[in-house]
């Protein structure tokens, strides 16, 4: 549930950490990264629900990308990468803080009234969102099997939503909040994509989670207080919201582009519904519908279509 784990086959730049290295991991390997990428990514919404216990939805995400950036920028000390003096384009900014502050900040203040296993299924459309924007502002070619993967996964949170909002009574702002977020999520990866230079990737993701903490920071004082409890419940859910769903999955992405194999976490992408449910009824105890399972098909088998065909190419300006 970080920005790694949308922006995986994206790299903000082409520095070396993007070049294959002439080892090829097993078939093996790179599935078990795969699934593990998308068990972690589905695990971080019920972190988040956990941590909303206990404190303020923006309070826990400034807290969660503070200490994200403070670990990587561990991690890039251990590696000889200095934070000092390094800028990044403002592109880059946005895209950070619109694929974390902005996303997360709006789909955890709508989990609040909304089961977490709702909130996974809606913001692994995500994929759909991209190739749509993608379409409209970087003219990537839309092909029938990419129309018909859009199609199947819209139509599967229509079946989904309709059935939880008579069924749960929820509340329908919370739920626009959820996907205005994911439309952020969706934006701030299509900016991503268009990034060009040569900035190191960790010291950039580094620095897009310390100012993703930041920009929450007054909001968070504002709307909130700072507001949260002392409680074992919120410190476990920061510690894994930061240091497996933030850290573990930003590694892995550089694990996989080292590999030259970004694109194999992406096509894991169709798990993240089912993963995301089978968590939430698991650890939380929300409650599993069978319309749930009917609608999960249409989309997950929606991101396949669209990961199968890749990156599109531009179309020819008119």
């Amino acid at each position: 549930m970080s920005s790694a784990s949308t922006t995986l086959s994206r790299p903000l730049a082409g520095d070396g950490d993007s070049a294959p290295l002439a080892t090829t991991p097993s078939r093996t390997a790179l599935v078990a990264a795969g699934i593990a990428f998308s068990v972690i990514w589905s695990s971080a919404f019920v972190a988040g629900k956990v941590g909303l216990y206990y404190a303020g939805p923006l309070t826990i995400l400034a807290m969660r990308f503070l200490a994200a950036g403070l670990l990587l920028a561990g991690v890039c000390a251990l590696q000889g990468r200095s934070l000092r003096g390094m800028t990044l384009p403002g592109r880059t900014l946005v895209a950070g803080v619109l694929y974390n502050a902005v996303y997360l900040g709006l789909a955890y203040w709508g989990m609040q009234a909304t089961p977490a296993a709702l909130t996974s299924i809606l913001v692994s459309t995500c994929p759909l969102l991209t190739l749509l924007l993608a379409a409209l502002i970087a003219g990537e070619r839309l092909t029938p099997a990419k129309l018909l993967g859009v199609g199947l996964g819209l139509a599967g949170v229509i079946w989904i939503t309709q059935h939880r909002l008579a069924v749960d009574h929820l509340d329908p702002l919370s739920l626009a909040a959820i996907l205005a977020g994911t439309l952020a999520l969706a934006l701030g990866t299509v900016l991503t994509k268009r990034v060009a230079g040569s900035q190191d990737m960790l010291v950039a993701v580094t620095l897009q989670m310390l100012c993703s903490g930041l920009v929450l920071l007054l909001p968070a004082w504002g709307w909130e207080g700072l507001r949260f409890e002392n409680a074992w419940g919120l410190w476990l859910s920061l510690g894994y919201s930061a240091g497996v769903a933030s850290l573990g999955t930003t590694l892995l992405m550089f694990w996989m582009l080292r590999h030259g194999q970004a694109g194999s976490a992406s096509s894991f992408h169709f798990l993240n519904p089912f993963f995301g449910t089978l968590f939430a009824v698991a650890l939380l105890g929300e409650p599993l519908y069978s319309s749930d399972l009917l609608g999960v098909l249409p989309i997950a088998l929606g991101i396949v279509l669209v990961a199968r065909g890749g990156i599109g190419s531009p179309r020819s300006p008119r």
